[in-house]
């Protein structure tokens, strides 16, 4: 029983305790199954079961009753006609131009953005030029889709949608939630109950489209590959910077690799004309100045931790202590007022708007406690993350020896934000800020002489 004492100091109290809580997992986990398996059910009826609202659509609530006669509601799909519009005008300008990149081009050229007031990239158009949720369904999607390895359930109409589910499943790895692809067989399509906007035909042409595109899309270099991704970004935009191909280097006969501003890419050097920057020569100059942090890294504990003992006097204790006191006296303040309502009842009316007066004064209090205790914290957190930056900064000192995923770990720790700018000579400055340094805080160290086509590196302000 869940009410019986277990005597945990005891053999046979602690196996009590984990075979209770083998039987909890094992709960757990069989009621997540069946709800997963209920809300495939219902998508193969062609429910919409929540997630995301596509572009073109808004959810309403509708209520209904069960076969006991009670009242339920369950989430439907709307057309919003002003957003069908744009996707409508997406699928079109798709067809028009030949490619997702040309189109991305266009977005950002035109400064079309998205509700949430970015400009579109790749990735977001593609999906919203494959969903099968706008098409009316008819025979002709239904065999497109099942040659693609689509299972289908539900009959087309030529006037109801598709809803596409168990595309992705969730799996962890290094330690870090994320979604692989669902095997073909796992996956589906069902006819649903929400009315198509776009003709088959037109769907079938942009899917036709995507097919031709396939073999010729432009690559990108692959992100875990390069190093400073993530923490790259274009001096002059601001933007993220790209890994991307090059052409075969006649000297080494290998491939290059580019940082490109990702603006500049989209936009055809319409809104940001900055150089690109070549990936080994970059790359080399970041590590070389870990190296030398490495082989200072006193220096830059003492600065991280006089950052760190300067916070923690910022966020006085007398104030905790103050706080404490203040809360102690209003409490007792109530219980001498409560004292003289139970013996007169003439002044009861003032009595409890004091009381609720006073009430409300500790409810400040408490919340501002409980702010001062996350804060202490996340400072006892801070002072764990400075040992482990203390035990990293000793591999700064042989980072040109570790292996790449090994330095991108050290860059992404170590780095708060790398900024390129490039000009029309070939030269180039990085300026780098480190974690821990204050917003205009920024140093110039000086590195020996390199032959990287005259490219320099600095650590000071990136306005400068």
């Amino acid at each position: 029983s869940i009410k019986e004492q277990f005597d945990t100091s005891t053999p046979m109290g602690k196996a009590m305790i984990y075979i209770a809580s083998v039987f909890a997992q094992l709960e757990r986990e069989t009621i997540a199954e069946r709800v997963k398996d209920n809300m495939l059910e219902l998508a193969k009826n062609g429910r919409w079961t929540g997630g995301k609202i596509p572009l073109g659509f808004t959810s309403k609530r509708k209520k209904y009753r069960d076969k006991s006669g009670l009242e339920r509601e369950f989430s439907i799909l709307e057309i919003n006609k002003e957003e069908m519009d744009f996707v409508k005008f997406l699928y079109e300008k798709y067809l028009e131009v030949g490619s997702l990149h040309k189109l991305e081009v266009y977005m950002t050229e035109n400064q079309i953005k998205s509700k949430n007031n970015i400009l579109f990239e790749k990735s977001t158009l593609k999906i919203i030029l494959q969903n099968p949720i706008y098409v009316k369904a008819n025979a002709a999607v239904i065999e497109y889709l099942e040659s693609n390895g689509w299972n289908i359930y539900g009959e087309a109409d030529n006037i109801h949608s598709l809803l596409t589910y168990n595309k992705t499943r969730q799996v962890i790895r290094n330690g870090k939630r994320t979604k692989s692809l669902n095997p073909e067989s796992e996956r589906f399509a069902s006819v649903s109950n929400i009315t198509g906007a776009l003709e088959p035909d037109l769907w079938l042409k942009v899917q036709s489209q995507f097919d031709r595109n396939k073999d010729t899309f432009p690559r990108l270099g692959k992100t875990h590959n390069a190093l400073l991704t993530g923490k790259l970004k274009c001096g002059r935009c601001k933007e993220y910077m790209l890994v991307q191909h090059g052409r075969v280097s006649k000297l080494t006969g290998e491939k290059l690799f580019y940082y490109v501003c990702s603006l500049k890419r989209k936009s055809h050097k319409k809104f940001c004309d900055n150089k690109n920057a070549k990936a080994a020569e970059l790359e080399s100059l970041v590590l070389l100045s870990l190296k030398k942090l490495g082989n200072e890294q006193k220096e830059f504990m003492d600065r991280l931790k006089e950052n760190y003992n300067s916070k923690l006097k910022d966020d006085s204790k007398s104030e905790k202590m103050l706080l404490d006191k203040a809360l102690t006296e209003k409490k007792n303040q109530i219980d001498n007022l409560l004292n003289m309502l139970s013996k007169s009842k003439d002044i009861e009316d003032v009595m409890i708007d004091k009381i609720k007066s006073i009430k409300n004064e500790c409810i400040e209090i408490e919340k501002r406690l409980t702010v001062l205790d996350d804060g202490s914290k996340k400072d006892k957190v801070e002072k764990i993350n400075l040992d482990l930056i203390e035990n990293i900064l000793c591999d700064c000192a042989v980072i040109d020896e570790l292996p790449r995923v090994k330095q991108k770990q050290i860059i992404n720790t170590l780095i708060d934000v790398i900024y390129w700018y490039g000009d029309k000579n070939n030269n180039g400055k990085v300026f780098i800020k480190f974690i821990g340094s204050d917003k205009d805080d920024f140093e110039e160290i000086e590195l020996p002489d390199i032959d990287f086509s005259n490219t320099m590196l600095q650590f000071c302000s990136p306005s400068t």
